[in-house]
């Protein structure tokens, strides 16, 4: 008895195990940055998509894929500072999840930073929980370069940047007292970039 309740648990958790997964062998691949990402069908036929992005829809967050070495900076530092966060593993890579709801949308949505040999990307979706796809998609790029802890450090190191460059920009007589100003200043492997956003 004890030998037939062994075997049903152990085919019932191998069904489990491979309900879970995504089927990736139809996907089609996209270029983002220095990656090939393997792509759902239900987000292929992009609105956007070029070296820095895959945008799906024309609202971003429907799901995008976005190289972010350019402005990791400024983008990170503006997401740490607007929504919660939570370290993560998904496929192998340390990643950081944010989430929010969207109240104009009335959705959940998340964001997950992660890295692909030296670069840093992320990807947008509806919904709170990674799914299969979305693990499916981070396994489909390089391994990081990155150890856990250079990794995180990286990221805390751009955190604390950005906090310094916005702390000097508050002190200028011209700074502009709206929410709707973001500055950026990054140095990463393709040089430095300085810029604001309005």
């Amino acid at each position: 008895m004890i030998r037939k309740v062994f075997i049903f648990s152990l085919a019932l958790l191998f069904l489990i195990s491979s309900v879970s997964a995504a089927d990736s062998s139809n996907w089609t691949t996209a270029n983002v940055g220095y990656e090939t990402f393997k792509i759902p069908p239900q987000y292929e036929n992009p609105y956007k998509s070029d070296f820095n992005i895959y945008e799906f829809d024309e609202d971003i967050s429907v799901f995008s894929i976005r190289y972010v070495n350019p402005n990791l900076m400024s983008l990170y530092g503006y997401f740490v500072e607007k929504y919660p966060e939570k370290k993560v593993n998904v496929s192998g890579h340390d990643a950081i999840h944010f989430t929010y709801f969207d109240r104009y949308d009335d959705k959940n949505k998340s964001i997950l930073w992660f890295s692909s040999g030296e670069e840093f990307y992320y990807i947008t979706w509806i919904g709170h929980n990674i799914t299969p796809e979305i693990e499916e998609i981070v396994k489909s790029c390089s391994p990081s370069s990155y150890s856990h802890e250079e990794f995180y450090s990286i990221l805390k190191d751009e955190y604390d940047n950005y906090l310094i460059v916005n702390a000097i920009e508050s002190q200028r007589i011209d700074y502009p007292t709206d929410s709707s100003h973001h500055s950026f200043f990054s140095v990463g492997t393709n040089g430095f970039s300085v810029g604001v956003i309005n």
